[in-house]
């Protein structure tokens, strides 16, 4: 039933209903249940196909970075891609709060066991930076500089 509203959501026609329906997601990704944030993430990522969807999801980065400290397997992926796909869907530059949190989150993700998930933090993580750069903010600065090295080591092992 959660997947059918998905699909629901993905319809150009139900612009008011959206909003209220997205307003709920942040809750189930709260959840402890695994198999709800598989269900959530697998919606996220039908609706991120759409740009304008995309764009009216990034206020759920904050729910969505904070999965990123529990999630594993299928579930990081999903998170990484969903929070990847948001971000490149925005105009406006990322928020220098979910910026700073997300370079904290993702830092531990570059020794992760999972070359794909290595590989999207990676580049999520050079994302972030782009857009931080792009706005001149300075606190991310220190997070860049301490994820040089374990960046360099991890190249050097490929």
């Amino acid at each position: 039933s959660l997947l059918c509203v998905f699909q629901l959501l993905a319809c150009p026609d139900i612009s008011g209903w959206g909003d209220r329906i997205l307003n709920l997601i942040p809750r189930y990704l709260k959840s402890e249940c695994r198999v709800m944030h598989h269900l959530v993430l697998r919606g996220l990522i039908t609706l991120c196909r759409r740009p304008f969807m995309a764009k009216r999801m990034q206020f759920l980065l904050q729910s969505l970075i904070e999965l990123l400290q529990d999630a594993e397997g299928e579930v990081l992926r999903m998170t990484l891609s969903v929070i990847s796909k948001v971000l490149l869907a925005t105009d406006i530059p990322t928020a220098n709060p979910i910026a700073l949190q997300l370079a904290e989150k993702l830092w531990p993700l570059f020794d992760n066991k999972a070359n794909d998930v290595q590989l999207l933090s990676i580049h999520l993580f050079g994302d972030v930076t782009e857009f931080v750069v792009k706005v001149g903010k300075q606190p991310l600065k220190t997070h860049i500089h301490q994820s040089l090295l374990p960046l360099f080591y991890h190249l050097h092992d490929e």
